[in-house]
C-alpha cells in the first residue's frame, strides 16, 4: 500500500466521523431547545426535595392523633425517586407512582404483597396506604417531610423523618 492510497483510506475514515459527529452535533442544540423550552427548573427541585427515604413518624387526623402500634417494627416508610414510590406499610412492602406540580402531591393506586399481620398492624398499615393515595400537597422542612392528605372519612397528616438507606451507609 502506498502513502496514497493510505492518505486516500484515512481521509474518509476521518471525514465519515466528522460527518458523524457534526449530524450529532447539529440535533443535539435542537432536543436541548426543545427541553429549554419547558419550565423543567422548579418541577426538578420541587421533585428533588421530596425524593429520598422517610420513615412515618405520626399520623394525625384532623380529629385526632393516631397512636402508632409499637414497636413499629418494621417501620412505616415511604422512598420517592424519579415518580415512583416504594415502602413498608408495617406488614407488607408497597409500590406505584407518584407526580409533584409545585408543592401539590398526587400518588396513584398503590399495589402491595398480601402478607397477614396482627390485626393492629394491618389497621395501621390500611390507614397509611389510603392516607398516602389521599395525598394532597406535601412540605419538606429541617423537622421532615409531611404530606397533607384527604380521604372520604378524614384528613390528616403524615409526618416523616429522613432516613439513611440502610447498607449504604
Amino acid at each position: 500500500m502506498n502513502w496514497k492510497s493510505l492518505f486516500n483510506h484515512q481521509s474518509i475514515w476521518y471525514v465519515s466521523t466528522l460527518m458523524i459527529g457534526l449530524v450529532g452535533a447539529t440535533t443535539t442544540p435542537v432536543v436541548a431547545q426543545h427541553v429549554a423550552d419547558k419550565p423543567l427548573t422548579l418541577h426538578a427541585q420541587m421533585a428533588s426535595a421530596i425524593a429520598g427515604s422517610w420513615r412515618l413518624a405520626t399520623i394525625s387526623e384532623s380529629s385526632a392523633p393516631t397512636p402508632m402500634v409499637p414497636p413499629q417494627i418494621p417501620e412505616l416508610t415511604a422512598d420517592f425517586t424519579g415518580g415512583r414510590i416504594t415502602g413498608s406499610g408495617g406488614c407488607n412492602r408497597f409500590m406505584g407512582d407518584y407526580k409533584t406540580k409545585a408543592n401539590q402531591l398526587s400518588i396513584g393506586v398503590l399495589a402491595s404483597t398480601r402478607k397477614a399481620c396482627e390485626q393492629a398492624v394491618m389497621t395501621q398499615e390500611f390507614k397509611y396506604l389510603k392516607a398516602l393515595q389521599g395525598a394532597q400537597r406535601y412540605e419538606v422542612e429541617d423537622q421532615g417531610l409531611q404530606i397533607f392528605y384527604k380521604t372520604a372519612e378524614e384528613s390528616g397528616v403524615l409526618r416523616f423523618t429522613s432516613q439513611t438507606v440502610r447498607g449504604l451507609w
